[in-house]
């Protein structure tokens, strides 16, 4: 009985911290003292409604283990309009839940969210945050305008919608001030139905995500962007712009788009598991490749068309397409492609799988130097199409076309003994997912060379030692497919995370998860790495109201019968509260 109420003493005593550090505000000032007053393990709860001309300017500093949050009550039920901004500074600051839109009177002098206040902020986060249609007056169109901006280091973007881009300025600018690596990463977002100013590519920093800056474009950043979904999304050739080093790029979809991702800057960049589908529109591409030691390889790349509104051909876009260098380049011009190895990619029906040395200057002359080419596979329904194009021949001992396989098409390339033409059968010819490998493929078991880093297809199945052509090896028993309109709101996007396994990453020294809180639908979930075992939920006196035995790592606790108000809930010794 003594270690009963000891543990009930401990219990209520956590609780009432908690609570004290748990606020529900409902009016602007409001807000503002509830921000002064933060401290570490504060959650800011904003109240269901309309909130205009709501400027939050936060610099404090949380902890891992207490981070401080600024959370809608109900994620999709509070709205941030009119003149409205939000800017983090300090550490550990998490920002979630709010959907921006309906502006008027809007100042586009402040970014919609900027992580810095009076100081940058770093391990911060921005979650399950919609911001549609949130722009500027036609009138600003032209004048800069950014809806994030990160600054600091080892931030993170996730589970965000981004809907409705009009006029100059980067979606997400991870802007990169300092030559210090930022470890930023930006994960299950969609970003769709950007509308370009003008014409597709008449204006720059129309992208959706920028990862850098001309500057510091030779200094690491070590960020990650992946699984992402990119919908009818036109702006300008850059996509995605990378402009620093060592930055990875996998597992996004992009689908019904014009542009590229962009290498434009910076080197050491790996490009992998990627889906581009881009149905023909006009001026897109797969992935344009400047600067060093790049890796591109398990990418599936259809539908592509270089072709411009006025119906001339660009030289910027194509399945792959690897640019030449210019003599002495600055830091903002074209620097020259070396040690790059692109293998393992499918291409299907495009009008240009690779093209290989292009130039869209008269004065980019430096060819491609140590350029691998090895094991993709292309796939034409027009005789017309170049699997491959070669505008300028690679240069360097290291340079070589190897073990690629076309269907159709041409290519103007030394072939040898190993790059092989076949009539059919390299895929199958009715679409599911996308076009899978067949059995009886020509693909199958004809990789040649040895890549450290090709242990894993696109579909995220295990590679053999004898490995296939392409970015699919044959039943490899991966599930990865490239997203659909079906996957927002629930794998990527705004109220993508509102599943077991993919929460809010608050999690104490048990790994348990608790979500959504405060409960919606009189459902709370719960989630651990190991058995949760038998849990007790009690009320603010110590009552046991529920105590059931659960043999997984996940439960789906029903509190039809609970009454609104506080709880607690007691796990293998760890106690979190909820509010139902």
């Amino acid at each position: 009985m003594k270690n009963v109420n000891s543990l009930l003493f401990n219990i209520v005593l956590f609780l009432f911290t908690t609570i004290a550090l748990a606020q529900l505000v409902s009016t602007n000032s409001a807000l503002n003292t509830a921000i002064s007053n933060a401290v570490p393990g504060t959650t800011i709860i904003l109240t269901n409604g309309t909130w205009t001309n709501t400027q939050i300017n936060i610099n404090k500093t949380g902890t891992a283990a207490q981070p401080i949050t600024i959370k809608a009550e109900t994620a999709g039920s509070v709205f941030f309009e009119g003149n409205s901004y939000v800017k983090m500074g300090g550490s550990y600051i998490v920002f979630q839940g709010v959907t921006f839109g309906n502006p008027s009177g809007l100042s586009i002098s402040n970014n919609v969210i900027t992580f810095k206040s009076s100081s940058e902020c770093s391990y911060c986060q921005l979650t399950n945050v919609k911001i549609d249609s949130y722009n500027g007056t036609a009138a600003d169109a032209t004048n800069t305008f950014k809806w994030v901006l990160l600054y600091g280091n080892n931030n993170e973007i996730s589970y965000c919608s981004f809907i409705g881009k009009y006029g100059v300025g980067s979606i997400i600018n991870d802007n990169r001030d300092t030559n210090t690596p930022d470890y930023s990463k930006i994960h299950h977002n969609y970003f769709a139905s950007r509308t370009p100013v003008g014409a597709v590519n008449d204006l720059n920093d129309q992208d959706a995500i920028r990862i850098g800056n001309s500057a510091t474009s030779l200094y690491d950043s070590f960020t990650e962007v992946y699984d992402n979904y990119f919908y009818d999304f036109v702006g300008e050739i850059e996509v995605i712009s990378n402009k620093s080093c060592h930055n990875k790029y996998y597992n996004n979809t992009f689908r019904d788009y014009s542009g590229t991702l962009t290498l434009r800057h910076g080197n050491d960049c790996e490009v992998f598991d990627n889906f581009f589908i881009a149905n023909n529109k006009l001026f897109s591409g797969g992935v344009r490749v400047m600067g060093e030691n790049h890796k591109i390889y398990n990418n599936y790349i259809e539908g592509v068309n270089a072709k411009k509104a006025d119906g001339s051909t660009s030289n910027a876009v194509g399945g792959i397409n690897v640019s030449n260098g210019r003599v002495s380049s600055a830091l903002n011009g074209y620097m020259a492609v070396k040690n790059v190895t692109i293998t393992n990619n499918t291409f299907v029906n495009g009008d240009f799988g690779l093209r290989i040395g292009t130039n869209v200057a008269g004065d980019l002359t430096i060819a491609p130097d140590n350029l691998v080419v090895a094991n993709n596979l292309i796939v034409s329904s027009s005789s017309t199409a170049k699997a491959i194009e070669q505008i300028t021949s690679p240069t360097g001992t290291s340079s070589k076309y190897e073990g690629n396989i076309k269907q159709n098409g041409s290519w103007n390339i030394n072939t040898g003994t190993t790059n092989i033409s076949v009539t059919s059968g390299l895929l199958a010819t009715t679409k599911t997912d996308f076009y899978r490998i067949i059995s009886g493929s020509t693909a199958i078991d004809k990789g040649f060379g040895t890549y450290s880093f090709l242990t894993q297809d696109i579909t995220g199945g295990s590679r053999p030692t004898s490995f296939d052509v392409g970015a699919e090896e044959f039943n490899s028993g991966g599930s990865q497919v490239p997203y659909t309109s079906a996957d927002v709101g629930v794998k990527v996007g705004f109220h993508g995370n509102a599943t077991l396994g993919i929460a809010e990453r608050n999690l104490d020294k048990q790994n348990l998860i608790l979500y959504p809180v405060p409960v919606t639908n009189n459902v709370l979930y719960v989630h651990s790495k190991t058995n949760l075992g038998t849990f007790t939920i009690i009320d603010l006196q110590g009552k046991i109201l529920k105590e059931e035995t659960v043999n997984d790592t996940n439960a789906k606790i029903d509190l039809s019968n609970f009454s609104n108000g506080t709880y607690i809930i007691n796990i293998r010794g760890t106690s979190k509260t909820f509010i139902k």
